[in-house]
């Protein structure tokens, strides 16, 4: 894999959300929580430029292919719509090229783009400090797609323009925030946090077609890895997680708090994952209400159990131990500090 040296041993990261406005504040957190693999801070609660659907969108509003960030739809009935698409697939096409210029535009807005910027003015001034790997993320194709409609309020999902569209402006935003990242002398760490996921192979996802799936985490997987950078992918839910371990995936960040079992079922294809490289993050800081009621001590001891019972089941423990990372089980927008 990437950085072929970098073996986390229980590092620990974020998902990405913080609950707070202030994104100096939110990076001090971060810089205080996970000084060795600090993340820029995703603050949602600034707005729908900040928000998980809204923050990635910024070349496509610019052009015109989506309209309002605040419900954000695909602008199919206008009637340069053409002409729209032949804008930006121009620039899709500049921008895989190398022309610098064109990449910069599938990069974040400046109000979406706040705790990014933070974070990159942050290292600048101050350097990577105790940091051995920098975290970044985005949002993923399923699950943007499921959320943005197009003109008869259906999922852009399931069409295969629109999809392609959501595809390739996230390959390009990866790519972009990975080359930023990269400027500091540190492996990075992208992760696309793609919840949406958790429907392939459940009856009401049934549309959902596994090589389509893995066809297209490839594609954003392929922008981070044209950077150098380390690309995983988040699920907060249970899933089919050899969907992932099939792809060119090379981190699993999985909620191991409460949804354990789906990962214990697979232990044989995680024991194959592992030896390709892969790294497995376990989620197994909640963050529903349940975490004000937890320890570090309870959670290191589920941590460990857990850990027996895929031994037990095949898993190499010493390939397990060396390659995971340690993390909440989602974002933590939804947990304001007492």
């Amino acid at each position: 894999m990437q950085k072929e040296n970098f073996k986390p041993n229980f590092l620990a990261t974020g998902v990405g959300s913080i609950p707070l406005t202030d994104g100096q504040d939110a990076l001090d957190l971060i810089w205080k929580s996970v000084p060795h693999a600090p993340h820029w801070p995703q603050l949602p609660r600034l707005g729908a430029e900040s928000s998980f659907v809204g923050q990635y969108l910024n070349a496509l509003i610019e052009i015109g292919i989506i309209g309002d960030v605040e419900v954000p739809k695909f602008q199919v009935d206008e009637s340069d719509w053409v002409e729209r698409l032949t804008v930006f697939y121009t620039l899709y096409l500049e921008a895989i090229e190398g022309d610098q210029q064109a990449l910069e535009r599938f990069g974040f807005s400046s109000q979406g783009g706040e705790g990014f910027e933070i974070f990159c003015r942050d290292l600048e001034q101050y350097g990577t400090r105790d940091a051995v790997i920098l975290k970044g993320q985005l949002s993923g194709s399923l699950t943007l797609g499921m959320q943005i409609t197009d003109k008869n309020r259906r999922s852009s999902y399931y069409d295969d323009t629109l999809r392609d569209i959501l595809v390739k402006t996230l390959a390009l935003h990866a790519e972009w925030q990975t080359k930023r990242l990269s400027n500091f002398g540190l492996p990075v760490l992208m992760m696309i946090d793609d919840p949406g996921l958790y429907g392939f192979g459940a009856s009401t996802h049934i549309t959902l077609k596994r090589e389509q799936l893995i066809e297209e985490l490839n594609s954003i997987v392929e922008g981070i890895l044209r950077q150098g950078g380390i690309p995983g992918v988040h699920v907060c839910a249970g899933m089919d997680w050899t969907l992932l371990f099939d792809s060119k995936v090379q981190v699993v960040n999985f909620d191991a708090y409460d949804y354990m079992q789906s990962m214990m079922a697979l232990a044989e294809p995680l024991n194959t994952f592992l030896a390709r490289g892969g790294i497995l993050s376990w989620g197994i800081v909640p963050t529903n209400p349940i975490a004000w009621e937890e320890t570090a001590q309870n959670l290191k001891i589920r941590l460990e159990n857990n850990i027996d019972e895929l031994v037990k089941r095949g898993v190499d423990e010493s390939l397990l131990r060396q390659q995971s990372m340690i993390t909440p089980s989602c974002g933590t927008v939804t947990r304001l500090r007492r």
